[in-house]
């Protein structure tokens, strides 16, 4: 009879374990695909401040300013 009660409460843990774990992972999906959205945006933005600052860099060369 005990080992049916131990059983019993090994599979509920476990169970209960698994389900966060879905859970969690399923958070950590959003989470990621905001990330990289972000990291998306800020790879954008950086492409147009290198080529701003090598076109200044380059009048600059060329006595331009």
């Amino acid at each position: 009879m005990d080992g049916i009660v131990v059983g019993a409460l090994i599979t509920a843990v476990g169970g209960i374990i698994t389900t966060l774990l879905v859970v969690l992972r399923g958070e950590n999906k959003v989470d990621h695909a905001m990330v990289v959205s972000s990291l998306d945006r800020l790879a954008d933005g950086m492409d147009r401040v290198e080529s701003k600052i090598d076109g200044h860099v380059t009048d600059h060369a060329k006595g331009l300013m």
